[in-house]
């Protein structure tokens, strides 16, 4: 609101030169100080009076469809302006440069258009912004006529109130809902009333309906204002922004809280590289856990708010490491204003607003994907009429792909301000590059079955990349991963002094049989959904289920990579365990044949470790052959499991 006390208070000054007498001069200044002060009743018949007996008091007429404008109040808006955009009156190119913006502002392009082409190449004062205007006008026109699929739905009583909700956010199963509300302040009226906040709220699924959203409590939200959050895939982190907080390093700063049983911890500050004396805004974590998303005005960007990220370490206990962020670059932004980055489930997918390219006014919502060179594709405006003519910010997508979330207040025109609605994405409208599944699961000690905070990996079998990465919740052992749903992949779980768990889907991207339901976008972790991690002990086995060799090879295929990584890092985390490499055959092919394969195949996961930099004085491998099965030889089903690599604690 600064930017237009500003405007307002230039025009006051404005009124003195040109000549009006002292009494309206002074009504004049009473009617801006109580528009900046958020009394609109109060203001609206001293402008009133001025406008009708004073034609020539333009500045009255300015500002009076300026407080239309607030008011919501298009039409009288326009009416207003028209009648002082006169070439008979004072600043008559200012009228006309005011009329042609209130269209623009209302996506009536055409009217737009044709009101700043009345600015003369001689009025330099605005001619060279109404060419500009005029080009942003015809990119309008070009976008709408070619309309994308638009199936949208308000989300209803539940999410949506009498006052603006907006950033929305959701978790990978859809189980949770959060938005930010700005409480007390309805269409129309001024954002200074008493009590006029932001609080963040989240709501549960409650069948297929979601449940009345609820205040996060007071673990995160306060008297002052909380919002831009968004909530991570596995509803385990809640990041927000808060400001003018004591512990604040600027204007406003990036917190986060973590879910720990019923309730959320006290918000911890990003703090410094993160947070800067400039402004933070829009936190988006990735999937993979190691990188957060955010917009910034802090400097060396391309242009005055920009897109930033940072690497983000996941520590034992929960809480989370950041290093210096980094600019995405001159592909994604601009010289004028980016905001609001969403990274979807695939982490390939980057949704964000944007002022500084081809749109339909203000912010337009564009999509961006990861080139596989480390950069991005050309971003693409998702298209009107998702977009308009207003500030289109939040647009969030559902992991499996096919569901969008965005808040407007231009769609439905309910007078109920902004409003959150799901829309439908057709294919090849924005859609994310890939669709994800999602997997549940609870982690428990083995020996005591209490739930336990540990963390989850799931990374490409192929690629060796990670894919989703997070911690389960330390009250709940609770833990919601992504996966892919078309790929093979691995999943890891690990807790210092633990011996970890190892898993991998089929080839059909499945760990053991996807649901029957219809369309489903869950699969099983386990048999039975949990995880028991046994404490290291010696004699204690870990069978390394996502290590792969060729047939009648023992060579290690790229696939048993990310595992045996994982190995490595189990050993520097546990220092003074020793381990056997064991290996393992079926029954087929002779004694020799196969204690010598087993032994070679032994041999290759103890030459990888070493090479890892585990000193091979804390190594041991033998081959086994066919001689300790663990199922039976005689289907497939046994013969593949029976080939495998174990760890044997030999020492701990």
């Amino acid at each position: 609101m600064k930017r237009i006390a500003i405007i307002l208070t230039s025009l006051v000054m404005a009124t003195m030169v040109f000549g009006q007498n002292k009494k309206d001069i002074k009504t004049y200044e009473t009617a801006v100080i109580l528009m900046n002060e958020g009394k609109y009743k109060e203001a609206l018949p001293l402008l009133k009076g001025l406008v009708s007996t004073n034609k020539e008091f333009v500045d009255a007429s300015w500002s009076l469809a300026e407080l239309y404008g607030r008011m919501c109040d298009d039409e009288k808006q326009i009416a207003t302006l028209v009648k002082v955009a006169n070439p008979k009156l004072p600043r008559y190119h200012n009228s006309v440069m005011r009329l042609a913006a209130a269209y623009h502002s209302l996506c009536d392009y055409n009217n737009a258009i044709k009101t700043y082409q009345i600015i003369p190449p001689t009025e330099s004062t605005y001619y060279k912004r109404a060419q500009a205007a005029i080009k942003e006008c015809e990119d309008a026109l070009e976008l709408k006529e070619e309309p994308v699929p638009f199936n949208f739905r308000n989300m209803g009583t539940a999410i949506n109130t009498e006052f603006d909700e907006y950033w929305p956010s959701l978790t990978a199963d859809e189980g949770y809902f959060s938005m930010t509300r700005k409480l007390n302040k309805k269409q129309g009226q001024s954002e200074f009333g008493r009590g006029i906040h932001e609080d963040i709220y989240l709501s549960k699924r409650s069948g297929s309906d979601w449940g009345t959203a609820l205040n996060v409590g007071n673990a995160v939200n306060t008297i002052g204002n909380e919002g831009a959050q968004s909530i991570s895939l596995d509803g385990r982190y809640l990041f927000f922004v808060a400001c003018d907080r004591a512990v604040g390093l600027g204007g406003c700063d990036i917190y986060y809280s973590i879910h720990e049983g019923d309730k959320w911890s006290p918000a911890i500050n990003c703090g410094s590289p993160v947070n800067t004396r400039f402004w933070e805004t829009s936190p988006s974590l990735s999937p993979t856990g190691d990188e957060l998303y955010f917009a910034s005005t802090r400097p060396g960007g391309q242009g005055k708010c920009d897109i930033w990220k940072c690497k983000v370490t996941i520590q034992q206990d929960g809480k989370l490491a950041f290093s210096a962020p980094v600019n995405l670059g001159p592909t994604v932004n601009t010289k004028e204003d980016e905001l609001s980055p969403f990274i979807h489930a695939d982490n390939q997918t980057l949704y964000y607003s944007s002022k500084g390219m081809k749109g339909l006014g203000n912010y337009d919502i564009f999509v961006t994907y990861k080139d596989g060179k480390g950069g991005w594709t050309q971003p693409k405006n998702i298209g009107y009429p998702i977009n308009t003519c207003r500030d289109e910010t939040g647009f969030v997508v559902n992991a499996w792909g096919d569901k969008a979330y965005f808040s407007s207040d231009g769609q439905e025109k309910n007078w109920k301000g902004r409003e959150i609605y799901e829309l439908t994405l057709a294919e090849g409208n924005a859609k994310p590059a890939k669709q994800m599944k999602f997997t549940t699961g609870k982690i428990l000690d083995a020996e005591k079955k209490e739930p336990m905070q540990a963390a989850i990996d799931v990374y490409g079998l192929k690629s060796n990349k990670t894919i989703f990465r997070s911690v389960s919740d330390k009250s709940s052992g609770e833990f919601i991963a992504c996966v892919p749903s078309d790929e093979e992949y691995g999943v890891n779980v690990s807790k210092k002094g633990y011996l970890f768990f190892s898993e991998n889907s089929d080839e059909n991207g499945t760990i053991v049989k996807q649901n029957t339901t219809k369309n489903t976008k869950k699969v099983d972790l386990t048999k039975n959904d949990k995880v028991e991690l046994e404490k290291i002990e010696v004699g204690k086995k870990i069978t390394l289920k996502n290590i792969f060799f060729d047939f009648d090879k023992a060579t290690l295929k790229r696939e048993s990579h990310f595992e045996l990584d994982r190995c490595a890092q189990f050993m520097k985390e546990n220092p003074t365990v020793k381990i056997k490499l064991c290996g393992h055959t079926d029954a087929k092919g002779s004694k020799e044949y196969n204690m010598t394969l087993s032994d070679n195949r032994a041999k290759a996961a103890y030459d990888y470790l070493v090479k890892k930099g585990v000193p091979p004085t804390r190594l041991e491998y033998q081959g086994f052959g066919a001689e300790q099965p663990i199922a039976d030889n005689r289907t497939d089903e046994g013969r593949a499991q029976n080939r495998r690599t174990e760890i044997l604690i030999t020492a701990k």
